[in-house]
Parts: structure tokens; sequence; C-alpha cells
């Protein structure tokens, strides 16, 4: 009974003014317009329920919060940022860098922006060899011209384990998907995801992530990656565009029309 549409962000001739609610679900481009977006996206909540809201967006579109999160208690995967602007890195201070992880496989690691989704800027390095090392700091530093730099330990659990991209619909866990490494954007299930039992430890690990939000998200994705050391780490709290694998999860979608609709009540 609800008047529902599909709409680009873009679109200046659709009638967000008269929307009454705005689910973002794939904005796959806010990585590259990010300022504009924010912007965009904070006018339309002046006006229209916005879910997930105007501050949970803002601030998760930027993968620093994962410093927020740590130091609320979660254990994420741990990053070193490299400031947009910032002096060239050298040989020696990337060596400091390395040096900061106690994680044993720190002699691969991934570089990324702190503003991107899918793997935009995403590279992995092996940096046993020079060739290694040259090109991860080719990369850092062009990547800093632009963007804050993230860089972290690559677990190699990532391509055994798997990456495990646990889903909550209104702040209730709703299912569990094992996500491939490195995966390209691509239509939800084809990209080599498979449902999978999340065990108590690992649903416990989203539920304690949540609750270290400011307020509950209409819906989230928490990517978690045990770190070969007995430890769950949290690699992405997703609160803007996640696939939640809808398909893949029997009720799932009806779960996430309930929640949808409860937020008119």
């Amino acid at each position: 009974g609800y008047n529902c549409s599909f709409a680009d962000w873009r679109d200046r001739s659709f009638p967000f003014q008269s929307t009454r609610l705005v689910v973002l679900r794939s904005t796959w481009d806010y990585d590259l317009h990010h300022r504009e977006i924010m912007a965009w996206l904070k006018r339309l909540a002046a006006h229209s329920i916005l879910k997930n809201s105007w501050e949970l967006v803002q601030w998760n579109s930027d993968k620093r919060y994962l410093k927020d999160l740590s130091a609320r208690g979660i254990d994420c995967v741990p990053t070193y940022y490299i400031e947009e602007g910032a002096d060239q890195l050298t040989r020696s201070s990337f060596a400091e860098i390395l040096q900061s992880f106690s994680h044993k496989t720190s002699k691969v690691v991934v570089v990324k922006p702190s503003i991107g989704l899918s793997t935009f800027g995403v590279k992995k390095f092996d940096l046993s060899t020079s060739a290694g090392q040259d090109s991860a700091l080719e990369h850092i530093n062009q990547l800093a011209r632009d963007y804050c730099v993230m860089v972290q330990p690559f677990l190699a659990e990532v391509e055994t384990y798997g990456e495990r991209a646990l889903a909550f619909i209104d702040g209730e866990f709703s299912h569990a998907i094992r996500k491939t490494a490195f995966q390209h954007l691509a239509v939800a299930g084809e990209a080599g995801e498979a449902q999978v039992q999340a065990t108590a430890e690992e649903i416990a690990f989203g539920y304690k992530t949540l609750a270290a939000l400011n307020e509950k998200p209409l819906y989230a994705r928490v990517d978690i990656i045990p770190d070969g050391n007995g430890s769950l780490r949290l690699l992405e709290l997703e609160l803007i565009e996640p696939s939640l694998f809808l398909k893949l999860a029997n009720g799932a979608s009806a779960k996430m029309a309930d929640a949808v609709e409860a937020c008119l009540n």
C-alpha cells in the first residue's frame, strides 16, 4: 500500500523534498563524489527520514571510523593512517610503520584509501622483496595526494577461513555470508559468496560492535575475520550501502521490508 520508487541521488527531477523515507541501498559512487553526496544527504535529512541516519552515514563514509571503534573497545584489524597530503613516505618511515604491527604476517600488507568501496585503490603487497616495498611505497604516496591512506597487515585467514559478513536488520542478527577475498563490485551472489552458519562468538562480536554506536541502524553489515591468534577482528562496519545478500537467506527480505515499514510508524 506504499508508493515506493527507486531513484538516483543525482536525479534532480525526483521529488525527494516530498519523500517521507529514503533508504540508501546502492550508492556505489559516493566515494568518487564524497563531499557532494554528503552535502546532499544533509539537506535531505532536514525534511525526510534518512536510513541509515545522516550522522551514521557521515561517520561511516570514512574508514577512519575504525579509530573510534578501537577506542570504544572493538578489536579492529590493526591500521596505520597516513593523512592526505602528508610528506612522501620513505623506506625508513615505512619500516617504522611495519614495526608497529605485532601481527606475524606484517610482511604482507594491504593498502587502501580511507574513503572508498569495493576494491577501489585496494592493493596487497609482499614486502619481502625490494620490488614489493618499492611498489607499496609508490602506491601509498600516490594515494596520499588525494586520500587518507590505510596500511594494514594482511590476514591470511581472509583466503582460508574467509571473511564473514554478518547482516543485522533493525539491530537483530539475520544471517551470515562468507565473502571471497578482494571481491570486485558484482551482483550479490555472483562473486563467490555463500551463506554460512555464524558461530556464537561471531554473532556476539557483531552485537558488541553495534552496541558501540550512538544509535541503532536500520541495517548493518559487520565484516569480521579471525586473526590467526585466537581473536576476531573487525574489517569493516558497513552502514551506508552494503549488499545484505537478502536473496541468499530465506526470510531476510521480509525482515528488511518489516524494518523499513516500522520506520514510518
